[in-house]
């Protein structure tokens, strides 16, 4: 087998083969057994056909059928002995076969680009140092609060901040119900908190009692966010209301919320665990500045087919979630930068691997498994059970090595630490929403 290989450009090659005749018949013979397996003649069973009586018959045919087959088939042993290594299947150009002769094709393929990381040790990057205040202890025993706050029936006037469970009926300027616009067994709050609708159904609502048929009147918003000159006209059955008991901030709490006795104790325990959140966030925070660093210092190129393999993927995912809502074109456009990135990100973590000869161990995947479970708090066990399968073995294997890249690319990093409290994530999400 006679190739060869014209580079066009970095990730763009034209591949030109001649095979002699014989060593085309091993791959004809794959055919014409295939071929034998299907076919049915007259006398035979189906598949028991003699195959030489199949060549007869049928050798023009099954040849002539044959040669895409046959040409794919070879340019998978061409790729795989000069490494070239497709992003999307090669686009076949001339194919001429001679019966008794030989077998010439030219494919344009594009390939996974040679790269070079020269620059991976060193990278700039900043470090937050969250500083756990009382402030975030505070916010966090009120969302624990929350969650184990009661409902309890309410039979005088509805309040501020109380909650309503209630019919709704539209109605036109007369009183007369519309047709198909009934809306049963609506909870909702009684607060400004909410949407344009729940504030002013909140304002109208105010000292109802459960039994109560109150008539409101909304203004929808346009789709400029102005208010409509025709408004809605709702008939309001008040079914329930009922008012949110939070549980009171003592040693009972704690006792509640865990294996704990006191209510210091339990402060210390949100404290500790919102330090243990807050390190692992920006931990990842951190390897993403580090990635980005890294991408930066070593720019390289993506073929386009294999930026849009990754898209075609996207969408298809968002197709089975939403079959008759895709906007491919939409859906593309926002997923194209996080492509980019991220197959870059693969491409420089398989080349940092080979340069540093990085290996997953039976060990590896023992020690990082531990180190998980105790992260997320959850049984080892269970999680060595979640990763069994080759597929997640695979992902395990990937994650691990990952781990092992970002271990080095932060342990020679050129690190600057900051500290941040509370107010500076306040401050930098007003001035982003102002923005």
């Amino acid at each position: 087998m006679e190739t060869k290989i014209t580079k066009e450009g970095e990730t763009r090659r034209i591949v030109e083969v001649e095979v002699p005749e014989a060593e085309l018949r091993p791959h004809f013979e794959k055919v014409y057994l295939a071929y034998q397996k299907n076919v049915k003649l007259k006398g035979f069973r189906k598949g028991k056909a003699p195959l030489g009586l199949i060549k007869k018959l049928f050798d023009k045919e099954i040849q002539s059928e044959a040669i895409d087959e046959v040409v794919q088939s070879v340019f998978r042993e061409v790729s795989a002995r000069e490494k070239l290594r497709p992003v999307a299947p090669a686009k076949v150009g001339e194919i001429h076969y001679h019966p008794e002769g030989s077998l010439h094709f030219v494919a344009a393929v594009e390939i996974v680009p040679e790269i070079e990381i020269k620059s991976y040790r060193g990278l700039p990057v900043e470090r937050e140092i969250y500083e756990v205040g009382d402030e975030d202890v505070a916010a966090a025993l009120e969302d624990v609060r929350e969650q184990m706050a009661v409902m309890q029936p309410v039979e005088d006037a509805a309040q501020e901040n109380h909650f309503v469970l209630a019919d709704f009926q539209e109605v036109d300027v007369t009183g007369v119900p519309v047709i198909g616009k009934k809306y049963e067994n609506r909870f909702f709050p009684l607060n400004q908190d909410g949407d344009d609708f729940n504030r002013q159904i909140s304002q109208q609502l105010l000292g109802v009692k459960p039994g109560d048929t109150r008539r409101v009147e909304i203004q929808p918003l346009r789709k400029d966010a102005s208010k409509s000159d025709k408004p809605e006209l709702y008939n309001v059955s008040v079914k329930e209301i009922k008012s949110k008991q939070l549980p009171d901030l003592d040693d009972e709490l704690a006792k509640d919320v865990g294996k704990l006795e006191t209510l210091d104790q339990l402060k210390t325990d949100i404290k500790e665990r919102i330090i243990k959140q807050s390190q692992l966030s920006n931990r990842r925070k951190m390897y993403d500045h580090l990635i980005d660093e890294l991408l930066k210092q070593n720019p390289f190129d993506l073929p386009e087919a294999m930026i849009n393999n990754y898209l075609d993927a996207v969408v298809e995912t968002a197709k089975k979630e939403n079959p008759n809502q895709v906007d491919e074109q939409a859906i593309r456009n926002q997923y194209r930068s996080t492509a980019i990135w991220n197959l870059k990100w693969e491409m420089a973590k398989d080349k940092i691997a080979e340069i540093e000869n990085l290996t997953v161990t039976a060990e590896d995947k023992k020690a990082y498994l531990s180190r998980i479970a105790v992260e997320r708090n959850v049984d080892e066990k269970k999680l060595l059970n979640s990763v069994k399968g080759e597929r997640n073995q695979k992902r395990l294997e990937d994650d691990i090595l990952e781990s092992k890249i970002l271990e080095i690319l932060e342990q020679n990093a050129n690190i600057r630490e900051r500290k941040v409290t509370r107010k500076d994530l306040e401050r930098a999400k007003e001035l982003s929403l102002a923005t």
